[in-house]
């Protein structure tokens, strides 16, 4: 049996249009939805629905990772697809995910491939290698912009057309083994409230020997970036960028995360500078989006080793 999990917070319309979708193309899964203390109209919907949904209201917002071990451990299947509330089913994606994961043994998860509303695949973000400092340094300083011409050793080399193994794919559509789940203690809650604890998770499965295998015949369609209508930008780089040197102390070592945290700030005060000279975004001015970078570096920089 597969169990479906999705949590939710404040996602609107694109709740909905993700579970009717799991209706019509993944009948006969067990869909479960966690909510995180929404205040929007987004659970409305569910009244109409009795059969094959069931939902989990917290009390206040417990965080993505939180959210998802509840729903696997309430849930009933032996695989379950993790999937973003922005994210729908296309025919046959899941079914196509479940025979992934199952024809090996040695296979712990599976991800699916995520296409824009226009049907193209959303490159550079369907499959990742795992972060490197080397990676990082490259992203804070506009590097990575300019890779076609300069070979980086971190950047992936490009995704298949037919299944292959990668260390992770989009976490907005993962189908897990519930023993691998079991065996790793499900997704590290301390990757609050949300970003990295994917990332983390894969590598947890990597290093205990389970493959991750990225499936394009599974498709889904995704349309991304509804967590970051419901937040400022300076709360996203302040939480992103904590959890990113979390990561890296986690898996690499206190230097490692050390050096981390020097990369972000200086990429940090770096675009603080550039947005004094260039166009912000439409309604602010460049005075603020400067402010904003400054501020977010400052409470980097106050982070303690102690907080991570």
């Amino acid at each position: 049996m597969i169990s479906i999990v999705i949590v939710n917070w404040n996602s609107g319309r694109l709740l909905e249009n993700c579970v009717r979708s799991l209706m019509r193309h993944a009948a006969g899964c067990e869909i479960i939805v966690v909510d995180n203390a929404s205040t929007d109209s987004s659970l409305h919907f569910l009244r109409e629905i009795s059969e094959g949904t069931s939902l989990l209201q917290n009390p206040s917002n417990v965080g993505y990772a939180a959210a998802n071990n509840l729903g696997w451990r309430s849930a009933k299947g032996e695989r379950i697809l993790f999937l973003n509330p922005d994210a729908e089913s296309l025919p046959e994606s899941v079914g196509c995910l479940e025979k992934t994961l199952t024809a090996d043994r040695g296979v712990w998860a599976a991800g699916g491939q995520l296409v824009a509303p226009d049907g193209k695949p959303q490159r550079g973000f369907n499959v990742r290698p795992f972060p490197s400092l080397l990676g990082l340094a490259a992203e804070m300083l506009f590097i990575n912009r300019i890779r076609r011409f300069i070979p980086w050793p971190h950047a992936f080399g490009g995704e298949g057309k037919t299944a292959m193994d990668v260390d992770q794919p989009a976490a907005a559509c993962l189908m897990v083994a519930r023993a691998a789940l079991e065996s790793l203690g499900g997704f590290d809650e301390a990757f609050y409230p949300a970003w990295f604890e994917d990332v983390d998770f894969c590598r947890r499965i990597r290093n205990r020997g389970g493959r991750i295998l990225y499936q394009p015949a599974a498709r889904f369609l995704h349309r991304g970036g509804y967590s970051l209508q419901n937040m400022s930008r300076r709360s996203f780089l302040e939480i992103f960028h904590g959890n990113q040197i979390r990561y890296f102390r986690k898996h690499h070592g206190t230097g490692a995360a050390r050096k981390a945290k020097r990369w972000i700030l200086s990429g940090l005060l770096l675009r603080s500078a550039l947005a004094l000279v260039r166009s912000p975004a439409p309604g602010v001015s460049r005075k603020d989006a400067s402010k904003m970078y400054r501020d977010a570096a400052r409470s980097i920089a106050a982070l303690r080793e102690s907080e991570l």
